[in-house]
């Protein structure tokens, strides 16, 4: 099969979390030099391309208008299917021409689930999959940024706004982008009784929200933070879900904090954890005043430009599209 251009099909950016992660996808192939176009789930878009020849990266939830052919390949995250005779029908497209179960990989987050279950990959950390027949794919998403962006972040580093020889910041603040849960309540009362401003921004899932922010504006927020931790709730914890925030606050410039021992352990403890929110932000705080704080950050960045961004991710899929199928990606 010969792949001539990338799909990313359903989200608009800001309308859903996965939209930032189709966003990731955008940027990454587009970063590698494949064509790669981006199309919200409307009826209007099917006659916007020829969608033959396509790898499409597809969400479940925002698919029912996707293209279906049989000359193209699909990388699906949470579509319910149905399967018979070796074809495969998307319950939730109007579209119901059937495609061959061989044209399509399953994508997944990666959990504690895959531990014992799933193969391993050897190369990359926390990375699991199946071969055909069950073809599926699991890994971490990414960071939002491109390795050239975190290397200019990696030279600025020491322009970034944080504690400086000793010295609390006169007007600290912590810049919060997503939605508040639970989890991170502590997070604002620990900003309340320090008298640190917490700014919340984003997670409205509106796209003509004013409260919504680019990736420069998210990057520019979370630099001027005093700390920018990863916080996850319980549920999150217990399968060891690793979200896209922690790459994401690593590469912008900060250090990482989680409430996670999975995070933790990707980052071979070398971030500041606790299970304590309290403790973790006094680590963080206490963190800012390290004079060697600069140096032990850049690690952990020069780490996610190497292994977390989603040039990476893309890579895997094409990587493993290569191997396992008969397909050729032109660019």
């Amino acid at each position: 099969m010969l792949i001539n251009k990338i799909v990313i099909w359903g989200h608009q950016l800001h309308d859903h979390t996965h939209s930032y992660i189709h966003n990731g996808f955008f940027r990454g192939f587009n970063y590698l030099g494949y064509k790669t176009y981006w199309f919200s789930d409307l009826e209007e878009n099917i006659s916007k391309l020829d969608f033959n020849n396509s790898l499409f990266i597809v969400h479940g939830l925002m698919s029912k208008y996707l293209p279906i052919n049989e000359n193209s390949f699909y990388v699906i995250h949470n579509t319910e299917m149905k399967t018979s005779n070796e074809k495969t029908i998307f319950f939730n497209s109007i579209n119901q021409t059937a495609i061959p179960v061989k044209n399509i990989v399953n994508l997944q987050v990666y959990t504690k689930d895959c531990i014992n279950r799933d193969k391993k990959d050897p190369n990359n950390k926390y990375h699991y999959y199946l071969e055909p027949p069950s073809q599926i794919i699991y890994f971490p998403w990414a960071t939002d940024l491109l390795p050239e962006e975190i290397d200019e972040n990696i030279i600025n580093l020491d322009n970034t706004k944080n504690l400086d020889n000793n010295k609390i910041n006169s007007n600290p603040e912590v810049n919060f982008i997503g939605m508040i849960l639970e989890c991170w309540l502590p997070v604002r009362e620990y900003c309340i009784k320090n008298n640190i401003k917490f700014n919340h921004y984003g997670g409205t899932f509106d796209i003509n929200s004013p409260n919504n922010k680019s990736t420069l504006e998210n990057q520019e927020l979370i630099q001027k933070s005093i700390v920018a931790p990863t916080i996850v709730g319980e549920w999150q914890k217990n399968i060891n879900y690793i979200p896209c925030r922690i790459f994401k606050n690593i590469s912008y410039g900060k250090m990482g904090l989680t409430n996670s021992k999975a995070i933790a352990e990707l980052f071979d403890n070398k971030i500041l954890y606790s299970d304590n929110i309290t403790e973790l932000l006094d680590k963080g705080m206490e963190f800012e005043k390290n004079p060697n704080k600069n140096e032990i950050v850049k690690e952990l960045m020069e780490e996610v430009r190497d292994k977390h961004t989603y040039v990476n991710r893309c890579n895997y899929i094409l990587d493993y599209l290569k191997k396992y199928f008969n397909i050729q990606i032109e660019k």
